[in-house]
C-alpha cells in the first residue's frame, strides 16, 4: 500500500468508489461523468487537497478535504462549469426529479456555515474489498492533520444519520463530536466537528507508506 496525493488522474477510480459506497444518493444520481469530472476538478484547485491510498494501479480508499468550501465551489463554477453542466443535463433529460435536489445543493455551504478557516472532509471512501483493515480512520486522521498544518483550527463533515459504519468509525476517534443537524436532500444529516490538532502523534497503519 502506498499513500499519494490525490490527482486528477485518479478520478475516475475515486468516482467509482463514491458510486459503490453511496448508491442512490444525489451526486451518485448524477451519473458516474459527473462524479470524475468533480472528482477531476478537486486536485487542480488550491483550496482543495488530498490522498490516494495505492494497492499497485488500483485506488483503495482516497480522502479529500476543502480548505475553503465556498472558494472552492466558486473555482469549479469558474472553470469547470460548462463540462459539469453537460453531464447534469444528460441526467435531468433521464431524471427530472433531480432538480430540486439540485437547488438544494447550490445552497450547501449556506447551511454548513462553516467558521473562517475551517477545513471540511468532502468525501472519505474505500473500496469494498479494503474496509475493515483499519486503513480509513488513519486516513482521516492523517487528512485531519495536513489541514491543521495548512492553518486550519477546526475541521467539520456531514455524514448521513443512517450511515452507521461511518459513524462508528469516527467514533473511535478522540475529539470528534456532532455539533448539529440539518436536512439536506430529504435526509437527515450530521454536521461533526473537531478542534485542530487531532491525532497528532498517530502514524498511519505500517500498511501505508508516505511518499
Amino acid at each position: 500500500m502506498e499513500l499519494t496525493p490525490f490527482a486528477p488522474e485518479h478520478a475516475r477510480q475515486v468516482a467509482e468508489i463514491h458510486a459503490e459506497g453511496q448508491v442512490g444518493t444525489f451526486l451518485t444520481r448524477l451519473g458516474l461523468d459527473f462524479l470524475t469530472t468533480l472528482y477531476a476538478a478537486m486536485p487542480q484547485s488550491p483550496w482543495v487537497f488530498g490522498n490516494v491510498v495505492m494497492d499497485g494501479e488500483i485506488v483503495a480508499g482516497v480522502g479529500v478535504v476543502a480548505l475553503d468550501t465556498d472558494q472552492f465551489f466558486r473555482d469549479v463554477k469558474r472553470h469547470h462549469w460548462p463540462h459539469l453542466l453537460w453531464c447534469v443535463a444528460r441526467q435531468v433529460l433521464r431524471h427530472p426529479s433531480l432538480i430540486g435536489e439540485i437547488v438544494q445543493s447550490v445552497r450547501y455551504p449556506a447551511k454548513l456555515s462553516a467558521s473562517p478557516g475551517e477545513a471540511e472532509v468532502l468525501f472519505l471512501g474505500m473500496r469494498r474489498a479494503y474496509m475493515r483493515q483499519g486503513i480509513a480512520p488513519e486516513l482521516l486522521l492523517h487528512l485531519l492533520n495536513e489541514a491543521y498544518r495548512r492553518g486550519c483550527p477546526s475541521a467539520t463533515a456531514i455524514i448521513d444519520r443512517r450511515n452507521r459504519a461511518i459513524r462508528w468509525m469516527i467514533a473511535t476517534l478522540p475529539g470528534i463530536y456532532v455539533d448539529r443537524e440539518i436536512e439536506l436532500h430529504g435526509k437527515t444529516m450530521l454536521v461533526y466537528r473537531a478542534s485542530l490538532p487531532l491525532g497528532e502523534n498517530t502514524q498511519m497503519a505500517e500498511s501505508i507508506q508516505q511518499n
